[in-house]
């Protein structure tokens, strides 16, 4: 059964380069040929490593920032879709103006309303990018990126009356386009940057809140980052150590989500505990999990690896001055034969994080009771820690500010400053030596409330912390639009 449901999830979608050029068309679309140039390294590694030698999950890591993607809940109560308001005009032809609508697509004509009402949640949204290495690094050369993601959330109170039930499908078209990421650096200045493509269903879950939503559990295909070392105030950045620490090498995150057993407790309104036991396939045998099923995680031939991670951590809606405050801490452990790199062999390998982030300042009329309502000042701090004889990245310590609502009148734009020191570990053949430290800044633009349009600088000293590699410059600009 198990297999059957693997070659389900490995079996192509044609139908998605199709969908891809009729939603985006023009210069958003990548023409599918694009495959053949894919990266011959991992992203933002450079050329040190073979692929092969690297977990994907340590060089990427989407935040959860998606329409659809909401994170793991981190107090008491099911998360439901805010609908807008009763009085407020209707997303589509005749009743309000295009580019005024939150989504390209509308309201179908009254048939997106419909659907939802009855329970059924659909969010899409699309990106693409183009980087340059305008200085250093290992050639000043372009790049351009993709990521289709397309989701479905069921809440099944109004579907089949069963309270805190949800079941969410999401399914993944991104492709690493023409160019690879050749700033030298070891962190990777693109978050949707992958080795290759894919085409996937990459979630597929079901969550269930229980016992007056002192429980919640969420079984299924999961991205681990929706849930663990994620931090929401770090969400525009794309530098992929701004969505979780790279120390946490094993994570099963995009691109190789994997089956899991989640449970979260939330003791008092603002206290909660969680655990989570992933399937670990893709870390120490190289399965994509991403594009399977749920096999793996119940040991079969191929992989009998397993990923472990707990979190706690506190939220306050206010501390003195202090809004939306969150302080965390997790640690995750790795089961199976891990390879040192004086040559031995460990049995397993494990680390530690923590992360604080919080709403320093708000302008007048802000909604606090309103989770949609972010604008303000944001800080955040990051730290993590693993085994330096087992990790590239032994240590990373990164923090950041980020300002929703940048002048008057623009209460939807954003801006924000990260950054980010990896400490990388005792591999003498690993080619990096002992530091790295970059800086991203970045202004979204929301041209329309829909369409926003990201122009993004990171700088990298000592890339990969190699002294031959002088530091890298390199610009990104994201165009990101909502359906």
């Amino acid at each position: 059964m198990f297999r059957s449901f693997d070659n389900s999830c490995r079996s192509a979608f044609g139908a998605a380069s199709v969908l891809r050029s009729t939603l985006l068309g023009g210069g958003l679309a990548l023409s599918s040929n694009v495959v053949a140039a894919a990266q011959d390294d991992v992203a933002g590694v450079g050329d040190t490593f073979d692929a092969a030698e690297l977990i994907p999950a340590a060089s990427s890591g989407l935040p959860p920032i998606l329409p659809g993607q909401e994170p793991g809940a981190r107090e008491r109560g099911s998360v439901s879709p805010v609908p807008p308001p009763a009085d407020s005009a209707r997303e589509w032809f005749g009743h309000s103006d295009w580019w005024t609508w939150s989504r390209a697509t509308g309201d179908w004509g009254g048939a997106r309303s419909t659907i939802e009402d009855a329970g059924f949640i659909f969010n899409g949204s699309a990106i693409t990018e183009w980087s340059r290495v305008f200085s250093g690094g290992l050639d000043n050369a372009s790049a351009f990126r993709f990521l289709l993601d397309l989701n479905l959330t069921v809440e099944l109170e109004k579907l089949v009356g069963l309270k805190g039930g949800t079941v969410f499908a999401d399914f993944q078209n991104a492709d690493t386009g023409v160019g690879a990421l050749v700033h030298g650096g070891f962190q990777p200045y693109s978050n949707i940057a992958i080795d290759g493509s894919i085409t996937q269903l990459s979630q597929l879950w079901y969550e269930q809140w229980l016992f007056d939503d002192v429980l919640r559990v969420k079984l299924g295909k999961v991205d681990a980052n929706t849930e663990f070392a994620y931090i929401p105030a770090a969400g525009g950045f794309i530098n992929a150590s701004a969505g979780f620490t790279p120390t946490i090498f094993a994570l099963p995150t995009y691109p190789n989500p994997s089956t899991s057993v989640n449970a979260f407790l939330y003791p008092t309104e603002e206290w909660y505990i969680g655990f989570g036991a992933y399937d670990g396939a893709s870390t120490l045998d190289g399965v994509a999990t991403g594009s399977r099923g749920p096999s793996t995680f119940f040991s079969d031939d191929l992989s009998d690896d397993w990923f472990l991670i707990g979190e706690t951590g506190l939220t306050f809606g206010e501390a003195g001055f202090l809004r939306n405050l969150r302080v965390a801490a997790g640690g995750w452990w790795l089961i199976g034969d891990v390879d040192t790199f004086d040559g031995g062999t460990d049995d397993g390998t494990g680390g530690l994080y923590a992360l604080a982030e919080t709403r320093v300042w708000t302008p007048e009329g802000v909604d606090f009771a309103s989770e949609d309502d972010t604008r303000g000042l944001w800080a955040f701090l990051q730290g993590g820690w693993s085994d330096p004889n087992v990790a590239l990245a032994a240590q990373q310590y990164g923090g950041g500010l980020s300002l929703t609502g940048t002048f008057p009148g623009r209460d939807d734009d954003s801006t924000g400053i990260y950054c980010s020191y990896v400490v990388f570990g005792d591999d003498p053949t690993s080619g990096l030596g002992d530091d790295e430290f970059s800086i991203e800044v970045f202004y979204d633009i929301a041209i329309t409330p829909f369409l926003h349009l990201k122009p993004d600088l990171q700088w990298f000293n000592d890339p990969a912390g190699d002294g031959s590699v002088d530091d890298s410059l390199v610009g990104t600009l994201r165009l990101t639009i909502t359906f």
